[in-house]
């Protein structure tokens, strides 16, 4: 299986996961996006074509797909990239992952419902503190990362700007997705991602052109 398959662990990560499939579209990638999390905050960001149900069958929209049903075993090959959201929901879906970020506010619960979602196939893991105020300081001292949970030592701190917790709040797919409002450090961050999941494309004129087109919402 050829395809980059990154699994979203954790909360607040709706916004990135649209972010990325804008930069993987744009680099010619075929995007599949799952969502399985308790808050289904990916798939409200969908807009649903009338007569398609998303349970059933693939959405496409904009040149990407989604769903919210299972991802048969045969069909890992039909995309470039597929992204899952499982929120803190362990899944099977979660042993064909080959890249997993684990996104927390640094509460101590929250932190220790990630370890129960353990990418342990994965090649490349990250964690990221998003809106973590003074708790991340301390976070390796006190434990509170789970032991085996992150394989590689990238971590990462996006704390927002209220608009930028505006823009997630009222996060929809619908005609334009730009990147506008967000952060110079959240910019990069995503930047990083796509370099982790694309060692080798993510330089030149032609990757530059992608992120640009991305992030004015084309």
């Amino acid at each position: 299986m050829n395809s980059k398959v990154i699994g979203f662990v954790g909360l607040d990560v709706q916004d990135t996961i649209l972010y990325l499939s804008r930069i993987f579209r744009h680099m010619g990638k075929s995007v599949l996006m799952a969502d399985y999390s308790e808050s289904q905050a990916l798939y409200y960001c969908i807009p649903m074509i009338p007569g398609t149900d998303a349970y059933a069958a693939r959405v496409e929209y904009r040149g990407t797909y989604f769903t919210i049903g299972p991802i048969r075993e045969k069909e890992y090959g039909d995309f470039d990239v597929i992204m899952i959201f499982f929120g803190f929901e362990a899944r099977r879906e979660v042993k064909y992952c080959t890249h997993m970020i684990y996104t927390t506010d640094g509460e101590k619960n929250h932190v220790e419902r990630l370890g129960r979602v353990k990418g342990e196939e994965a090649d490349y893991s990250q964690l990221v503190f998003r809106n973590a105020g003074r708790v991340q300081r301390g976070m390796g001292e006190a434990g509170y990362v789970p032991a085996g949970m992150v394989r590689e030592a990238c971590q990462y701190t996006c704390n927002d700007s209220a608009r930028e917790r505006r823009l997630r709040m009222q996060c929809q797919y619908n005609e334009i997705f730009s990147f506008q409002g967000i952060s110079a450090r959240f910019k990069r961050y995503l930047f990083d991602t796509v370099r982790a999941v694309f060692p080798g494309e993510v330089s030149g004129k032609k990757f530059e052109e992608s992120f640009r087109k991305a992030q004015m919402g084309e």
